[in-house]
C-alpha cells in the first residue's frame, strides 16, 4: 500500500520525496496539473497528500477538491498547506481534506517533517515493536534496533544524550528487554553524600563507622540479578569512580568494613548529559573507567532531530493529563504545528511541562490552551544570538551596520531553509532578481 503525494513543479518535490523515503514512506508522486488523471493513479493507496504553498482559501480549496476527483472517497487525505484560521480550516475540510498541517518554512526537511509526523499519528509507518519509548522516526526505530541488540548481554551500556532526551526510560527499557528476573534499581549520583557514596553503593557492615549501627546492603547488590542504573554518573567523585572500576572488572565487590568479597550480578547501565572526554582530559573523570564503560554506548537523538516524532508525544501526555486528573481535553486544531517552531532545548521533558501546562489553561472548548503552545516558540533560543546585528556607535557607521545586517539576515534566512534559495526568495518578500543581487552584494564588500 502506498501514499500518493500531490504537488505543483514549483516546490522541491525531488528533495521532499527523498526525506520521506528515508523514514520508510511508500512515495507515489503525482505533479498536479490539468493533465493528471484518475487512471494514472495506480494501485490502492492507503493516504494521499496535498502539498500547496497557495496561501488563498479559495486556491487551498479548488486543489484539494481538484485531488478528491483523483483518489476513491474513503482515503484519508492530508493538506499542507500555509498556515490557516480555524474557520479556514473548516472551509478545507468541507472540500475533502482530513487533516490540515502547516510546516515552519517550505524548506525540505520543514516540509517533509510536517508531513510525516502526520503520517505517523495515523498510524501509516508502524513500529513492529512495543511503543515503550514514543515515536516512530528513522532515529528511534534505529535506537530501538540498537537497544533490543545490547539488552541480553551482561556488559555495562553508557546512556548519552543531553538533559530531557529521555536517558533512564531508556535503561528501563534495556532492563525488561533483557528478561532479567530480579529488579531495577535507578540512582541519581548527585544526590548520594560525598561521605556515604561507597555505603550506598556497596553497602556496610556494622560498625564500619560511627553510626553504622547495623550493615546494610548497597544497592549494587541489591539489584541481585536485575539492573542498576547509575544516572549522571559524570558527577561521581574519583575515590568512587576507582572502587566502581573494579567492581566491574572483577564482578565483586567489598562492603565498607568487610575484610570479604560479594559476587555482583546485576547488569550496570551508566548515563550522563556530559562530555567524559573532556572531563576525562580535565582530570575529573578517570580515563580507565571510561574506556571500560564505552564499548556499549547508547547515543539518544535530541528532540530537534526527531521533530516528526512530535505529535505522537504530545498524544501521549494529554492522555497522562486526562487520566491523572480525570479530563477529556483535547488538542487544538492547528495547535501541533506551532511546536515545529521551536527547537526544545530542554527535549522531551521540556515538551512534556509545556503541555501539562497547556492542559492546565484549558477552557470551555474542550481544548489545551493554544496560547500557552505558542508561547513555547516566543521564547529567545540560544541559536538567536547568532542573529544579532553587533556594532559600536562610537566607530561604525551606518552602512557598515546595514551591510552587515544584511549579512546576517540572509546567512540566517539560508539556514532556516536548509539552502533553498527558493524558499529563502518567497520568505524575504524580494523578487528573485533583488534577492540574488543582495547576495551579490554582500559577496563583493566581504
Amino acid at each position: 500500500m502506498s501514499i500518493a503525494f500531490f504537488a505543483s513543479n514549483d516546490l522541491p518535490l525531488p528533495a521532499i520525496v527523498t526525506a520521506l523515503r528515508h523514514e520508510g514512506v511508500d512515495v507515489l508522486l503525482f505533479v498536479l496539473d490539468s493533465s493528471l488523471r484518475r487512471a494514472d493513479i495506480q494501485g490502492p493507496l492507503t493516504q494521499a497528500v496535498l502539498i500547496t504553498n497557495e496561501s488563498g482559501l479559495v486556491n487551498i480549496g479548488e486543489q484539494v477538491e481538484r485531488v478528491r476527483e483523483l483518489i476513491e472517497n474513503e482515503v484519508p487525505l492530508i493538506v499542507c498547506a500555509p498556515q490557516t484560521a480555524f474557520d479556514d480550516r473548516e472551509v478545507i475540510r468541507a472540500c475533502g481534506a482530513s487533516e490540515i498541517v502547516a510546516p515552519e518554512s517550505w524548506s525540505p526537511r520543514h516540509v517533509s517533517e510536517r508531513i510525516l509526523s502526520q503520517i505517523f499519528l495515523d498510524g501509516e509507518v508502524r513500529s513492529s515493536r512495543k511503543d515503550t519509548i514514543t515515536g516512530r522516526s528513522i532515529k528511534v526505530r534505529e535506537l530501538y534496533s540498537h537497544l533490543e541488540r545490547l539488552a541480553p548481554l551482561s556488559e555495562p551500556i553508557l546512556v548519552l544524550g543531553e538533559t530531557g532526551t529521555g536517558k533512564e526510560l531508556v535503561a528501563r527499557e534495556l532492563h525488561r528487554l533483557s528478561g532479567r528476573p530480579d529488579k531495577y534499581v535507578p540512582v541519581n549520583c548527585p544526590e548520594l553524600h560525598p561521605d556515604l557514596i561507597s555505603s550506598e553503593l556497596f553497602g556496610h557492615e556494622r560498625g564500619a563507622f560511627t553510626g553504622a549501627d547495623k550493615a546494610r546492603i548497597g544497592l549494587i547488590a541489591s539489584a541481585d540479578k536485575g539492573t542498576v542504573f547509575l544516572d549522571e554518573i559524570g558527577d561521581l567523585d574519583l575515590p568512587s569512580q576507582a572502587k566502581l572500576l573494579r567492581v566491574l572488572e572483577d564482578r565483586k565487590v567489598r562492603k565498607v568494613g568487610a575484610n570479604h568479597f560479594e559476587d555482583v550480578r546485576a547488569r550496570v547501565i551508566f548515563a550522563t548529559n556530559r562530555d567524559l572526554q573532556v572531563a576525562c582530559s580535565e582530570g575529573r573523570f578517570r580515563q580507565d573507567l571510561f574506556e571500560r564503560i564505552r564499548s556499549f554506548t547508547v547515543e539518544l537523538p535530541p528532540l530537534r532531530e526527531r521533530k516528526s516524532d512530535i505529535p505522537l508525544l504530545v498524544n501521549r501526555f494529554v492522555v497522562e493529563y486526562n487520566e491523572e486528573y480525570g479530563t477529556n481535553w483535547k488538542i487544538p486544531p492547528g495547535g501541533i504545528d506551532f511546536l515545529f517552531q521551536y527547537d526544545w532545548p530542554g527535549n522531551i521533558r521540556e515538551l512534556r511541562g509545556v503541555i501539562k501546562r497547556a492542559a492546565a489553561y484549558s477552557d470551555a472548548s474542550g481544548y489545551i490552551s493554544s496560547l500557552v503552545l505558542q508561547e513555547c516558540v516566543r521564547r529567545p533560543q540560544t541559536h538567536l544570538r547568532e542573529k544579532v546585528v553587533p556594532f559600536e556607535p562610537t566607530v561604525d557607521t551606518w552602512r557598515e551596520v546595514i551591510a552587515r545586517a544584511h549579512r546576517i539576515y540572509f546567512r540566517a534566512l539560508l539556514i532556516h531553509t536548509d539552502g533553498n534559495r527558493d524558499a529563502a526568495i518567497k520568505l524575504s518578500g524580494l523578487s528573485k532578481s533583488q534577492f540574488f543581487e543582495k547576495i551579490k552584494e554582500i559577496k563583493n564588500n566581504k
